[in-house]
């Protein structure tokens, strides 16, 4: 949806400034062209954003993982955006003010002053906070991913429970193993690995 919505506003911008302004400066067909432009696009990249981040940030910072391509690519998304806000924000406030682009005796377009203050208010409360929001995001889109935890070493009682099944419970000495692989267990369970593995240095011993 992100995508979609980001497509959609790059046609809108593609359309305005493909009017036929030649009478105007670069600023002046810049400031026709973005002034008013609508915020609704860019505000459901914003929410797609926030939903790619919030599942990125459960994922690995492995090579291969999508997180590693994704997260600059969305970065870059974000920071277009932001610079798009701020160029609508100065645009308004300019043309608010100025209230007119283009001569007499030529191309020009004249704002009312009811027109200038919806404009200039509407996009204020709908652009600042959206400039916020990708900003914070794009800076959040740069942090590396959280490396996946060590995979836990294997129990030393699973390889003495394999070795009692094999070998020792069938042994003379099957007593004893039992007693060695039930302790085994238990100092495992209690943190305190290596007792556990001084036990079963004894148990293979048997």
């Amino acid at each position: 949806m992100g995508l979609a919505a980001a497509s959609d506003t790059a046609r809108t911008l593609y359309e305005r400034f493909a009017a036929d302004l030649a009478g105007l400066s670069a600023l002046e067909r810049a400031g026709v062209a973005l002034w008013d432009l609508r915020p609704l696009g860019p505000a459901v990249v914003g929410a797609g954003a926030l939903a790619v981040l919030a599942g990125l940030g459960k994922t690995s910072g492995r090579p291969t993982h999508p997180a590693r391509w994704a997260r600059p690519l969305l970065a870059v998304l974000l920071s277009a955006h932001a610079a798009l806000g701020l160029v609508v924000l100065g645009l308004a406030v300019w043309l608010a003010a100025k209230g007119s682009v283009g001569g007499p005796d030529e191309l020009g377009f004249r704002f009312t002053d009811g027109e200038r203050a919806v404009t200039l208010t509407t996009q204020v409360l709908a652009w600042a906070p959206l400039v916020a929001l990708f900003g914070l995001l794009a800076l959040k889109a740069t942090e590396p991913g959280r490396p996946e935890p060590d995979p836990a070493p294997p129990l030393v009682s699973d390889e003495m429970d394999a070795l009692w099944r094999e070998r020792l419970a069938f042994g003379p000495k099957r007593e004893r193993a039992r007693n060695l692989l039930g302790r085994i267990r238990d100092l495992e369970q209690a943190g305190e690995h290596e007792s556990a593995r001084a036990l079963a240095e004894e148990m293979r011993r048997l």
